[in-house]
């Protein structure tokens, strides 16, 4: 009996170690990081300018895995892969002037390499969903 439960043990702290094991070792998944600023001008028209886009990477289980949304209005960003649309939309609450921060995440399967060009878009929207303003900044992939 006390085998079988020793074993028992044995086996599962093996097994949660190769789990443990696995994750770590696991290959970190490509992100773009924006930062933009809004700033309203004096008619009241909100201005867009992309301050740092910037490559990094992230544990795969941290890694947006879909389209965020936020109600309208909202400020929302995305990536294009060498002008294709390759990445998933990232959005949050437009609440006025000041700076907002995206993680843009690739689709599934989608790895950009070396000398690849990102473009990110980035826009605000009103609470009916019409864009008050966009700008765009290309990177390559380095």
């Amino acid at each position: 009996m006390r085998r079988g439960i020793i074993l028992g043990v044995g086996i599962a702290v093996i097994f949660v170690s190769l789990v443990v094991i696995s994750f770590i070792a696991m290959e970190k998944a490509p992100v773009v990081k924006v930062k933009a600023e809004v700033v309203t001008d004096a008619d009241g028209k909100p201005t867009l300018r992309i301050i740092d886009v910037e490559q990094s990477s992230v544990h795969p289980l941290k890694a947006p895995r879909g389209h965020s949304t936020a109600a309208f209005p909202s400020v929302d960003a995305i990536a294009f892969l060498n002008l294709r649309m390759a990445c998933y939309w990232a959005s949050t609450p437009y609440t006025g002037d000041g700076t907002y921060e995206f993680v843009i995440g690739f689709l599934k399967g989608v790895k950009p390499e070396k000398g690849d060009m990102i473009r990110v878009y980035v826009k605000v929207c009103d609470a009916n969903g019409k864009t008050l303003t966009s700008n765009y900044r290309d990177m390559k992939w380095e």
